[in-house]
């Protein structure tokens, strides 16, 4: 398959801070040494250029970058905007994420391969970090009114942009809301386990969720520890004039 990439000779969008989450100086940031990016494959940041762009600002900034696809996440999509089972929800995303990776590869292979590492979702559903914070997040979620007030927030959030967008759903809209809790939950607990593992800071071209700003401003104290010690750094990417 063709690259999206030419690495060689090609002017860059610039990337820059629009805030961090906790706010915290650019000295505190960049003590970090590692950092990770969730690659959302409905994000148009995260192709061409302007994935070129964020890949080498992250790699100019910290010693260590984590690129983690959210293929396997996406299979609530899937669900929900057309009415997939479970097993044809998973094959439907592994295949886009075979593609991401495809179109991805001469580029990756560009980058300082002992300095960036690549992997795809699914595995780390398979870590004990992951499922210790999924389980805790659960149990808040059933028990805690304003935490699960909190996540049904950004779920719905996600129903009015895609009715806005003119999407149809396969689902009700109770039960698109409902996966989208379940996509949240699963995406946070990952977060988490994630900033245990040593990755504590993400970096995302786009702001952060309603919930985790509530949670690094310290309104729930029973979520996992790796919540409370990760910082989400929201970029903004302006396209360069050639």
């Amino acid at each position: 398959m063709k690259s999206d990439f030419n690495f060689k000779n090609l002017v860059l969008p610039s990337v820059k801070i629009v805030k961090t989450t906790p706010k915290v100086s650019e000295k505190q940031l960049f003590s970090h040494k590692r950092c990770y990016f969730g690659i959302s494959l409905d994000n148009p940041h995260f192709s061409g250029k302007s994935l070129q762009a964020l890949l080498l600002w992250g790699v100019s900034n910290f010693e260590q970058c984590l690129v983690l696809v959210g293929d396997y996440l996406r299979r609530y999509n899937e669900r929900i905007l057309k009415g997939s089972t479970d097993d044809e929800a998973a094959r439907a995303v592994h295949e886009l994420g075979d593609v991401f990776m495809q179109k991805t590869e001469e580029f990756f292979h560009q980058l300082p391969g002992k300095r960036v590492t690549v992997t795809r979702w699914k595995p780390c559903l398979e870590s004990s970090e992951y499922k210790k914070s999924r389980a805790l997040l659960n149990e808040l979620f059933a028990s805690d009114a304003d935490f699960r007030e909190s996540v049904e927030k950004d779920a719905f959030a996600f129903v009015r942009r895609q009715t806005k967008r003119n999407q149809k759903f396969a689902v009700s809209p109770e039960e698109a809301a409902e996966l989208s809790c379940e996509y949240l939950l699963e995406e946070i607990a990952v977060f988490s386990a994630l900033s245990e593992q040593g990755w504590k800071v993400e970096l995302y071209p786009g702001p952060e969720l309603n919930v985790l700003v509530e949670i690094a401003n310290g309104k729930y104290q029973n979520v996992p520890q790796g919540l409370k010690e990760r910082v989400n750094v929201e970029l903004h990417i302006r396209e360069s004039k050639a």
